[in-house]
């Protein structure tokens, strides 16, 4: 008897309770669909709650949600139906009243487009009509599937109803005009990374103000890009640095919420102070060099070489250089620096007299040629000048003749002015003088071995065999044409010695083919006597 009675009760705990339509339940979400959400609410049978009964989109529901639920239709065998917004409805019909009496926004949600503008639900609930001209959308871009704040323009009841018309324009101008009353130059706005451009940074500070942050207020640096600072998304900072209401522009700055640079520039680089730089640029007037971000100062060209040197600046310093350069002005109204590179590197010319002694050889490469001589650096920033006088031991009518730009050459020191920074030199004393040789072996009359080296309408220039100088043959004692390295046989008509080239030598063809054919003259008379001669001896020994 008792454990029949124990049976009975254990079944009756167990009973699954009765539900009526239009009761309030939980329910428990437990799976989820394309059309809606399946839930455990108690009943007999699982419930399904249809997406256009739902409060929010299908998405934002997860498995294990507890929602509250209105039973629309009842089985026992089949799915019941259940709805949440019926019972959020009353609640939310009332909020939605409030907001349009005190004018504050709503959520909204497109639920389809239909002539003349959308259908909505105001909270997931309440319908409403948001016409196209009040919605604010961009034409050619999507309609918006997440929910966005709209202020109710219009609200009545009606018997079948509310008629409930909602603008999103309103609320974008409520909020700008809002947003211009109650910001200044100088306050500090959030917002998130719209678009990244060449020119700047577009910043949504809202859903309704945009702020843009021009390229030169990135960063005290202004070789920095917008895409060298943030990405797309990124959640930042800026300072408001103009206001214009009458074209909703807000344009601000990053770099003014960073210190400035420049407010211990003095402390930083004095004057005569050496520093470490990366050259930025190089243009025809002087490079720029970059000292720390937003810090750069000038290397004029007048600072770059000691000397009258003539170089390219490409031929020293390259963009990305690291270099050493000296302060040397500072103009901090303007935020300029000016700067030595030749100063950083020490001045060639201190000490040169105990480097460069008169008399000594040296070898130096030659940077210029001019008619008057040669420029030769003998090392950077020091340069000597050769004049054409001392070039060579020998007549010479163009420097180009004999070097080039680039060519190595030895010459030596044969004047000194450090006051005037002038040193000149001779590549023809740096070698033996030929002419010494010359005025000890040959005299007038002595006959020499020439090459033409040169046409002159006067005559004509030969290089002497054997002693490695220029001798000169008028026109008077040319016999017959020649061309540029003929030989020909010359005689010495004058020996002359000569300031500027060591010596002068005037030559003869012809004086040297009068000799020979006097030579062959007195040969042959000489050769007929002595046949003559014989003769008679013959003669005489016959009889």
């Amino acid at each position: 008897m008792e454990s029949r009675e124990f049976n009975e009760h254990a079944l009756n705990s167990f009973e699954v309770p009765e539900f009526r339509t239009g009761e309030i339940v939980k329910g428990r979400v437990i799976g989820k669909e394309e059309e809606g959400l399946v839930v455990d609410f108690g009943g007999k049978s699982e419930g399904f709650v249809p997406q256009e009964e739902l409060l929010r989109p299908l998405e934002n529901y997860k498995v294990g949600d507890v929602l509250t639920l209105q039973i629309m239709r009842l089985r026992d065998e089949d799915r019941t139906i259940l709805s949440e917004k019926r019972p959020a409805y009353r609640e939310t019909l009332e909020r939605v009243k409030k907001a349009y009496e005190e004018e504050t926004p709503v959520k909204a949600r497109v639920v389809s487009e239909v002539k003349g503008g959308y259908r909505v639900v105001l909270e997931g609930v309440i319908p409403a009509f948001l016409p196209g001209s009040l919605s604010a959308f961009r034409r050619n871009q999507p309609i918006p599937k997440e929910e966005f704040d709209v202020l109710i323009v219009d609200f009545s009841e009606e018997r079948r109803g509310q008629n409930v018309v909602v603008s999103r324009k309103a609320l974008i101008e409520k909020e700008i005009l809002a947003f211009f009353a109650s910001k200044k130059v100088g306050d500090v706005v959030e917002g998130k990374v719209k678009r990244i451009q060449e020119t700047g940074i577009v910043l949504e500070i809202s859903e309704s103000i945009e702020g843009f942050i021009p390229k030169s207020e990135l960063s005290y640096d202004p070789s920095t890009k917008p895409s060298d600072v943030v990405r797309v998304g990124d959640s930042i900072s800026a300072k408001i640095i103009r206001l214009e209401p009458e074209n909703n522009k807000v344009v601000l700055s990053l770099k003014q919420l960073l210190p400035d640079p420049w407010q211990r520039i003095a402390e930083k680089y004095p004057i005569g102070k050496v520093v470490t730089g990366v050259v930025k640029s190089i243009h025809p007037f002087g490079f720029f060099v970059t000292l720390e971000p937003g810090v750069e100062g000038l290397v004029p060209y007048s600072e770059v070489f000691w000397g009258n040197i003539r170089k390219k600046l490409e031929e020293v310093v390259r963009p990305g250089d690291v270099v050493k350069v000296e302060v040397i002005g500072l103009d901090l109204e303007n935020k300029k620096i000016t700067l030595s590179y030749r100063r950083a590197k020490g001045n060639p010319w201190d000490g040169v007299e105990e480097k460069y002694p008169v008399g000594n050889v040296v070898t130096g490469k030659v940077t210029k040629i001019i008619k008057q001589g040669l420029f030769v650096e003998l090392e950077e920033g020091l340069e000597g000048f050769v004049p054409v006088s001392e070039l060579s031991w020998n007549y010479v009518e163009s420097p180009e003749e004999l070097f080039k730009v680039g060519d190595k050459v030895r010459a030596k020191i044969v004047n000194l002015d450090k006051e005037n920074r002038r040193l000149t030199l001779s590549v023809k004393q740096a070698s033996e003088n030929p002419w010494i040789r010359v005025f000890n072996e040959l005299k007038k009359g002595s006959i020499v071995t020439g090459v033409v080296r040169k046409m002159l309408n006067s005559g004509i220039v030969v290089r002497v065999e054997n002693y490695d100088v220029d001798g000169f043959v008028p026109v008077s004692h040319v016999l017959g044409s020649h061309n540029i390295g003929d030989k020909v046989h010359l005689v010495v008509l004058r020996l002359d010695e000569n300031e500027r080239t060591g010596g002068r030598l005037i030559l003869s063809e012809r004086e040297y083919e009068e000799r020979k054919n006097l030579e062959e003259y007195r040969e042959r008379v000489q050769s007929e006597n002595t046949q003559r001669s014989f003769g008679d001896l013959l003669k005489k020994g016959e009889k």
